[in-house]
């Protein structure tokens, strides 16, 4: 018996980028996004990891994408030492947009999905469940790129919460949108923090994909593989 029978699993919630395609194709992008303004790159990346440590803190006024935006953008005038107004926040939104946003709207257009990865979703389909997808980033063309489009009922970003993962508050909008209690989704991700950690913390199973042996206390199971994956989970 697999691991969605054992547990009467009805949804399957998938992280993107380093889930269903390999993380070197999004480590390539990301570098590729710290130009024209390297400055601005190696800040947004240092943003994004304290907006996680505040967040659970401080709430995102408003709990949208575009609170999310306006506080992104607020903190990254903070790391370059610039006074926070209206006109600088849009300013740093638009400057954002350009070379992050927009960008990666071009270059995600070219990945190519893990072997296997589409099979296990069509076995999905044919247990009854239902496939969400759950991303940090904007979905934009992703699925399409990478060819499961036909098979996804939902896809989410993290910041139309305000929120990103792991936080408590990113995972309740996720599961505003799912047909089913946080004990029956099965949440597979690349990262054990923000993926596997913050589903669990959810009240979901979890699934960790990584070539890792390590422990990995939350997560209900550890594979290397969508191969694998199958054959533990179906």
């Amino acid at each position: 018996m697999g691991f969605v029978q054992e547990h009467s699993i009805r949804v399957l919630c998938l992280d993107i980028d380093g889930t269903l395609y390999p993380k070197r194709m999004l480590t390539v992008r990301m570098i590729c996004s710290a130009f024209p303004s390297l400055m601005l790159g190696l800040r947004f990346n240092a943003v994004r990891q304290k907006y996680r440590l505040e967040q659970e803190e401080q709430d995102t006024k408003p709990a949208t994408r575009e609170g999310l935006l306006n506080r992104q953008a607020n903190l990254m005038l903070e790391q370059f030492g610039k006074r926070v107004t209206e006109k600088s926040t849009l300013h740093m939104r638009h400057r954002i947009d350009t070379q992050f946003y927009d960008a990666w709207q071009r270059t995600f257009r070219t990945i190519k999905p893990y072997a296997h990865m589409r099979e296990a979703l069509m076995m999905a389909k044919r247990e009854g469940l239902q496939i969400v997808v759950f991303s940090d980033f904007p979905v934009a063309q992703k699925l399409q790129a990478l060819g499961i489009a036909d098979l996804v009922d939902v896809a989410l970003s993290s910041e139309c919460s305000g929120y990103l993962k792991p936080s408590v508050k990113a995972f309740s909008y996720l599961l505003d949108y799912v047909d089913a209690s946080p004990n029956e989704v099965l949440y597979v991700g690349d990262s054990y923090t923000k993926d596997c950690q913050g589903a669990k913390r959810a009240g979901m199973h979890s699934a960790l994909i990584t070539s890792s042996r390590k422990g990995y206390s939350d997560a209900d199971l550890v594979i290397s593989s969508w191969k694998e994956l199958i054959s533990l989970v179906f």
